[in-house]
């Protein structure tokens, strides 16, 4: 009989298996040639370069409820909406500081990720997809016709300088600082017992309960974290333009997110963060060359579901240029 692994082992084996490793070789010089090239190329591309590294957090936040909890959200965006009206209206409704506000936006999203999570998490697969789309719904409805409070279609414009009045190299720099810690963030809860947890309810609620785990307690505290990501994003993107829209809220932000997340591929940490750039830069490049954009992007989705079902993640593992360092 084998002799039982060790936990190191174990824990290894469980990377592996779970997509979550991470190749910090890699890490830290992609860090430092997203600071080179915001540091050295001009204003239309240091702010497609902020863009890319807000939707790698909303993108990696809807991945930890697609990859991880096995939950397929298409209401995603009203916690990136949230994000950015609770930042927006603290600071014109409340009055609340700046510093106060930017803490108060993530808040509101976790809040309304516990309320919609609370009834969605009662159900599973389509309905649960379903009932999620309709909370993003109202959530747009209220954000769109609210008009004495949100401003309604019109929006809230005007209420800061964009970016708190920084250059758009050094907000690039503060919102790449913000967006590292948050994904170290989401990459330590998904390889911690917690982690786990949500793994194990999304693969087999039935098998999960049987060893003890309260499901729905752990999806709804999955769905809450990842609200929480989400609205730091949407905060950041309020402060980058210094404004605030319904559309924040809309389902086809949500889309976009889904996307990213099938681009980047599924059962990856990394899906969420390489499905931004490759959409960003698919949306920035490719209209300049062809006038219906949107056909060239569902012929690539066609291909890599078909050819690639893991996405660009994926194809970087069959490639073998996923060793991992420090093993």
């Amino acid at each position: 009989m084998n002799a039982p692994a060790h936990p190191t082992e174990l824990s290894r084996r469980w990377s592996s298996l779970s997509g979550i490793d991470i190749n910090w070789k890699l890490v830290i010089p992609a860090l430092i040639l997203a600071e080179v090239i915001n540091r050295t190329t001009g204003a239309s591309t240091t702010t497609l370069l902020t863009e890319i590294i807000i939707f790698a957090l909303f993108a990696s936040s809807l991945n930890l409820l697609m990859s991880f909890g096995h939950m397929v959200s298409f209401g995603h965006s009203a916690y990136f909406g949230l994000g950015a009206y609770g930042f927006t209206l603290a600071v014109t409704k409340a009055g609340l500081p700046l510093e106060a506000a930017v803490l108060l936006g993530p808040l509101v999203a976790a809040l309304g990720g516990l309320l919609f999570g609370a009834l969605c998490v009662r159900l599973t697969e389509i309905y649960f997809a379903m009932l999620t789309l309709a909370c993003a719904q109202i959530t747009y409805t209220v954000l769109f016709q609210w008009y004495d409070f949100t401003g309604g279609d019109t929006g809230i414009t005007g209420f800061m300088a964009p970016r708190f009045g920084l250059s758009g190299q050094n907000f690039a720099s503060l919102t790449l600082a913000v967006v590292t810690l948050s994904l170290f963030a989401l990459w330590w809860i998904v390889r911690s017992p917690l982690g786990l947890s949500i793994r194990a309810a999304g693969q087999d609620r039935f098998r999960a309960e049987a060893l003890g785990l309260t499901v729905r307690r752990v999806q709804l505290t999955a769905f809450v974290i990842a609200a929480f990501f989400a609205g730091i994003a949407g905060m950041l993107y309020a402060v980058l333009h210094g404004s605030a829209f319904p559309d924040y809220a809309g389902l086809g932000l949500t889309l976009d997110s889904l996307i990213m997340v099938v681009l980047g591929g599924l059962n990856s940490f990394a899906g969420g963060i390489w499905g931004a750039i490759i959409y960003k830069l698919l949306g920035a490049f490719v209209p300049s060359l062809v006038h219906e954009w949107e056909l060239v992007l569902g012929l690539i989705l066609l291909v890599i579901v078909l050819t690639a079902p893991k996405g660009f993640a994926g194809l970087i593992a069959r490639l073998g240029l996923d060793r991992k360092g420090g093993r």
